[in-house]
């Protein structure tokens, strides 16, 4: 039997909990054997229904508690194992052979681009998305990680006119995508920047 892969998602909102979601069921389908580490401590509220893994009987639990009983199956190949905690300290970060990052906010994002284990960071706002991995150029990656407030998934004020855009999902999708290519040890996506509505953009030119 292949020895399990350990996997860190880091934040279970918008972005980690469709990651989660996706990398499990095809992981499971396809007997491809991991651990999926998910932290977060966030828990779920009413506003996060809309456009995350969770239901209205999930309100007030903890994130990665839902997800964890959510895929808990002693018949399948893959473990999901909750982790109760935020990113701090980069001590959390060690024994993982690869790091999916999906946070709202730039230090937690900065202590993952300093691991030496693969990783990829995943960003969305609205209908945008941001993609950057361990292979991107250090200078870009440090130029799109300034210091920011944390910030949601949905444009501020969006959720009180009634609107939800999907940014989050292609986010997602890359993220699932890259995770599950290094599971089998294969090339998955490198940067990429864009919008639902506008299509791709370029990143900044940036030096070495």
């Amino acid at each position: 039997m292949n020895q399990k892969k350990n996997a860190l998602i880091v934040g279970c909102g918008g972005i980690g909990s469709n990651v989660v979601d996706a990398l499990y069921r095809a992981c499971h389908a396809l007997d491809v054997p991991c651990r999926l580490h998910i932290m977060d401590s966030d828990v779920v509220s009413e506003t996060n229904l809309g456009h995350q893994r969770f239901h209205s009987i999930d309100v007030g639990q903890t994130k990665v508690s839902v997800l964890e009983n959510l895929y808990k199956d002693e018949n399948s190949n893959v473990e999901v194992v909750g982790i109760e905690e935020d990113l701090r300290h980069a001590e959390q970060l060690q024994g993982f052979d690869f790091i999916v990052v999906s946070v709202d906010r730039p230090e937690p994002r900065r202590l993952v681009h300093e691991q030496s284990a693969p990783w990829i960071d995943l960003r969305c706002s609205g209908d945008g998305y941001m993609i950057l991995t361990y292979q991107t150029k250090k200078a870009l990656v440090d130029a799109m990680t300034p210091d920011h407030l944390p910030k949601s998934c949905q444009l501020e004020g969006a959720l009180d006119i009634g609107n939800i855009e999907f940014g989050f999902l292609i986010a997602a999708a890359h993220g699932a995508q890259w995770a599950f290519q290094h599971l089998r040890g294969a090339q998955g996506p490198t940067e990429s920047m864009g919008s639902i509505t506008n299509g791709r953009f370029n990143f900044p030119e940036v030096g070495a």
